[in-house]
C-alpha cells in the first residue's frame, strides 16, 4: 500500500472519530447545562470552559448571560472553521481524506461521508440553534456512528480496514484522555463522573457491569480499565495493538517498530493494573496518556508515513 494512502485512511479514521466524541460532549453538556441555569454559582460556565477544554481550544468562553456563554462555546466547538479541533472542519479533513483515497474505500462508505460533509457545510450556528442543538449533534454523532459500521461491514479487512481501525481507536483513546483530562471530578464527584460516563457512551454499561453501588471512582475506573467497553482507554489502546501488529505481520508480544513497542508497554500497563495504582490523580493519569499517545502518532507517522527529505539541486 502506498504511503499516500495509508496515511489518508489512518487521518480519515482519527477525524471521524474526533467529530463524534465532541459532538457526543457537547450534547450532554448542553443538556446537563440547562439544569445549571437556574442557579447562580457560575456552575454552567464551568461546565462549558471544561467542554472547551476538552474539544482542544485553548480560548475560554467569554463571561456573560447562560445563552452567551452556550452559543460561543457552540459556535467555536461546531461551525469555527479556522480551529482544525471543530466539528465542521473535522468532517473537512475527513471529506478531503477520502476523496483523496477514493478508489480504496466502498461507495456505501464514501456515501456516508460525504453525506454528512454536505449536511454540516449546509448548516449554521443560527439554523442549529433553531433546530436545537442536540438535533444536528445527534445526527453528526449517528453519521460518523454509521461510518465506523459501513466500514466495518463492507471494507475488506486488510491493510487499508487497518490504518482506518489504527487512527479511529488511536483518536478514541486521545479524547477519553481529554475528557477525563478536563473533568471537575474532585470538586463535582457525582456529577462529572455521570457526565463522562455519558459522554464516552458508558452509562449503561456501567450500571450493567456494577454489582454493588457504584461511587464516582468507579465510574472512572471503568473508563479508563473496562476490558469490554469500546470507549475504555484499555480497550482501544487493545485495538491500536492489534491493528498495528496485523499491519506488521508480527507475532503479538513481539513488536516491530517503536510505535508497537510503546503501545505494547502502555496496554500492558492497564492490563495488569488496579484502579488504586492508576488514580493517584485522573489529572496526572490523564495528562501521562495524552503525552504518551501523541508520541505513539508520532511513531505510527514515522514508521509509515516518513516524510522523505527532497535534495535541490
Amino acid at each position: 500500500m502506498l504511503s499516500r494512502v495509508a496515511e489518508s485512511l489512518f487521518w480519515l479514521g482519527r477525524n471521524v472519530e474526533r467529530a463524534e466524541t465532541i459532538a457526543r460532549a457537547l450534547d450532554v453538556s448542553y443538556a446537563r447545562a440547562m439544569d445549571l441555569y437556574s442557579r447562580d454559582d457560575g456552575r454552567y460556565e464551568q461546565l462549558w470552559r471544561s467542554v472547551m477544554r476538552a474539544a482542544g481550544f485553548v480560548a475560554e468562553p467569554k463571561m456573560g448571560t447562560p445563552e452567551r456563554v452556550a452559543h460561543e462555546t457552540l459556535a467555536h466547538c461546531i461551525f469555527d472553521h479556522g480551529n482544525p479541533n471543530s466539528i465542521v472542519s473535522s468532517v473537512r479533513i475527513a471529506r478531503t481524506n477520502a476523496l483523496g483515497i477514493r478508489a480504496e474505500l466502498t461507495t456505501e462508505l464514501w456515501e456516508v461521508i460525504n453525506v454528512l460533509y454536505l449536511y454540516v457545510e449546509g448548516q449554521s450556528l443560527r439554523s442549529a440553534m433553531r433546530q436545537g442543538p442536540a438535533h444536528f449533534l445527534k445526527s453528526v454523532r449517528d453519521a460518523m456512528l454509521a461510518f465506523a459500521g459501513v466500514a466495518d461491514a463492507t471494507l475488506s479487512h486488510g491493510d487499508a480496514w487497518c490504518f482506518l481501525l489504527t487512527g479511529r481507536f488511536l483518536e478514541r483513546a486521545y479524547m477519553t484522555a481529554r475528557l477525563l483530562d478536563a473533568s471537575d471530578i474532585e470538586q463535582e464527584a457525582w456529577q462529572e463522573s455521570q457526565r463522562l460516563l455519558e459522554m464516552c457512551c458508558a452509562s449503561e454499561p456501567f450500571i450493567h457491569d456494577s454489582f454493588d453501588a457504584p461511587e464516582p471512582r468507579d465510574a472512572l475506573a471503568y473508563i479508563v480499565l473496562a476490558a469490554d467497553c469500546p470507549r475504555s482507554l484499555r480497550f482501544s489502546l487493545r485495538e491500536v495493538d492489534l491493528a498495528l501488529h496485523r499491519i506488521s505481520k508480527t507475532p503479538e508480544g513481539t513488536f516491530a517498530n517503536a510505535a508497537e513497542r510503546r503501545v505494547g508497554r502502555m496496554r500492558a500497563r492497564f492490563d495488569f493494573a488496579s484502579a488504586d495504582e492508576l488514580f493517584g490523580g485522573v489529572h496526572r493519569l490523564a495528562s501521562e496518556m495524552l503525552v504518551d499517545l501523541l508520541g505513539l502518532s508520532n511513531e505510527i507517522e514515522a514508521a509509515y508515513f516518513p516524510r522523505m527529505p527532497i535534495a535541490w539541486v
